[in-house]
């Protein structure tokens, strides 16, 4: 074979690459492209890299990923969420999106006229009743891509108009990162020192850095939800300083449907670290077993109809962990108990001691 066989070869086994899940994650809506339209409040939460977990992919989804932005209030707060999916061809797309269209009325109401987006797209709206808080959502088609936006909460009121020019935004970094143009912001020096992948944790299914807002969230008693605690924003605003949180996320060999993340949060010094996991034992039922000794590691299992996941909390150094274990579409195995002890006592030797 000559040479310039072997560069054909060669630059279509590129093309037929998928992209790395992180460039998924940077096609989607963030908090700073909301800022500057409505400045004051918006941060990203804790991405989900979900791989091809999701059954309702079907057998030709590559991989997914699905990325929430919230605003205020912290009670209730603010959400734009985009999904993207990536399928093996443009045709799966096509029938991917057609499927999609009777769970879309079941989950969010009529379809409704608006711009259109990208190869073909439809616009979702239920308005809020005593079961719902009201939502409106876009989802299209690109090509091989197929993306869901979906705005709840204060952001429902978002005019399909408005929807139309974030779904205009994603359409465009999905046109980049099809031709090789989009670019992933450099990850903390941090990333450097989350446990690798190895034989129980078989593949690293994506690295992202949140807002530190991410772990603030609390399961209030008062009102039978998750909330965002006001006290632990602060805590985090104060004692972080400009570091940012990071986050991995595994998939499990022993259980494929289940995956473990670990959310590392750096502090200023071991004493902020601490004072926010005391204050984290006291509000949050779902993490109450918190280890009371540096060192130790407590292992939190699911809460019926509240709290899905194994979890556990640790501090190292300066250093907060958050760790926890779930199958995103199926239920959770009683694997992930052990998961996350193992990928918690990991976390306790690979992260820096200072």
């Amino acid at each position: 074979m000559c040479l310039s066989q072997l560069l054909l070869l060669a630059s279509a086994a590129a093309q037929q690459t998928p992209p790395a899940a992180e460039l998924l994650l940077q096609s989607t809506i963030h908090a700073d492209d909301l800022a500057k339209a409505d400045p004051g409040g918006w941060w990203n939460d804790l991405a989900e890299f979900n791989d091809s977990l999701d059954p309702d992919g079907g057998a030709d989804e590559v991989t997914s990923i699905t990325a929430h932005v919230f605003g205020k209030p912290d009670n209730a707060p603010a959400e734009v969420a985009t999904s993207l999916q990536l399928y093996t061809k443009a045709s799966a797309a096509a029938a991917a999106f057609d499927d999609d269209a009777a769970d879309d009325t079941r989950d969010d109401g009529a379809i409704v006229d608006g711009p259109k987006v990208g190869d073909e797209s439809r616009y979702l709206y239920q308005a809020a009743n005593g079961e719902h808080e009201g939502s409106t959502a876009l989802r299209f088609r690109l090509g091989k891509y197929v993306a869901r936006i979906e705005v709840g909460g204060t952001a429902a009121s978002m005019t399909r108009e408005q929807l139309a020019a974030l779904g205009r935004l994603v359409l465009g970094r999905l046109r980049q990162l099809d031709n090789g143009k989009l670019a992933v912001p450099a990850l903390p020096a941090l990333a450097h020192d989350l446990p690798p992948a190895d034989s129980i944790f078989d593949r690293v299914l994506g690295t992202a850095t949140p807002s530190s807002e991410a772990l603030s969230w609390i399961w209030s008693k008062q009102v039978s939800a998750l909330v965002v605690s006001r006290r632990l924003r602060m805590l985090l605003k104060e004692g972080a300083g400009n570091e940012q949180p990071v986050l991995r996320r595994y998939g499990l060999a022993e259980s494929p449907a289940d995956i473990a993340d670990i959310v590392v949060m750096p502090f200023r010094a071991a004493q902020e670290a601490s004072g926010f996991l005391s204050e984290v034992r006291r509000e949050d039922a779902r993490r109450a077993a918190i280890a009371r000794e540096e060192g130790g590691v407590e292992v939190a299992p699911p809460i019926p109809d509240v709290a899905p996941a194994y979890r556990a909390d640790i501090r190292v150094g300066r250093y907060v962990a958050e760790v926890t274990c779930v199958a995103p579409f199926a239920p959770t195995s009683s694997v992930c108990a052990a998961a996350v002890k193992d990928l918690a006592t990991r976390a306790k030797k690979s992260l820096p001691q200072d």
